[in-house]
């Protein structure tokens, strides 16, 4: 895992440097292995990394010509393919949270629709004024968020939030009943007050501290049943189950 975490400022003036260390500082325990600032007018970012893939060049944020910056807490597991694809990309690091960035220039809002894996990624995109974060279907990577007069935070835990002091630390009845109940919490909320999460599948835009647009991306893709036999049917379960574990298995580091 790493953690992530930014905020994008209301007044377009660039973020405090030290509420940036202080999110940075309570996700280090998820990334020991690097750690990455990113600061414009309007924006901030910072990563702390778990390297598994591209030991070497894959320090993020990632950052383009164009001005754009992501940061991730992801595995792509399809991010070979992606590459071969986009035969014409001069890519900058061998990172398989790159092909996401290169998505968005070119598929914009649907990008992570193209993504396969467990992902939670932000992009800065100046050119339009955008934050984008997007959270992988199945919700198996956090990241949470607040709103407030200084504009719009996020992060992988919500306690970042809290120790950054962009939230006060006041619990959610509701979802502290449910967490107790039921181990998790449901819907949007958290156990701490005015902290929501991105929900699974979300793609979320904000632009000058305020959320203007989300869209999801289901789950389970919608098709019509399919007729096969039981030869049939158990050898496709192998083949796609095969297929899975060996896109899961790459990686740049022993298990």
């Amino acid at each position: 895992m790493c953690g992530i975490a930014g905020i994008m400022t209301a007044d377009g003036t660039a973020p405090d440097a030290s509420v940036l260390l202080a999110l940075q500082a309570a996700l280090a325990h998820r990334g020991p292995d690097g750690k990455g600032l990113f600061i414009d007018e309007g924006i901030g970012l910072t990563h702390s990394r778990l390297a598994i893939i591209d030991l070497i060049t894959g320090d993020q944020p990632i950052q383009g010509l164009d001005g754009m910056a992501l940061i991730a807490n992801a595995e792509i597991y399809n991010y070979i393919e992606l590459r071969q694809e986009f035969t014409d990309v001069e890519w900058q690091t061998w990172s398989d949270c790159e092909p996401a960035l290169v998505l968005y220039r070119r598929e914009g809002i649907e990008f992570a629709d193209r993504l396969r894996g467990m992902y939670a990624v932000a992009i800065h995109d100046p050119g339009e004024g955008l934050l984008v974060l997007a959270r992988d279907p199945f919700g198996i990577k956090p990241l949470y968020y607040v709103e407030g007069q200084f504009g719009f935070a996020f992060a992988s835990e919500p306690s970042a939030l809290v120790a950054a002091g962009l939230v006060k630390p006041n619990l959610d009845d509701r979802s502290m009943n449910e967490l107790l109940q039921m181990q998790f919490t449901t819907g949007r909320g958290s156990i701490h007050s005015g902290i929501f999460r991105v929900l699974p599948g979300e793609t979320m835009f904000v632009s000058q501290g305020r959320i203007l647009e989300r869209r999801r991306r289901r789950a389970l893709p919608l098709a019509p049943p399919r007729t096969l036999d039981e030869p049939a049917a158990l050898a496709k379960l192998e083949r796609v189950l095969l297929e899975s574990v060996e896109l899961h298995q790459r990686s740049d580091v022993p298990y």
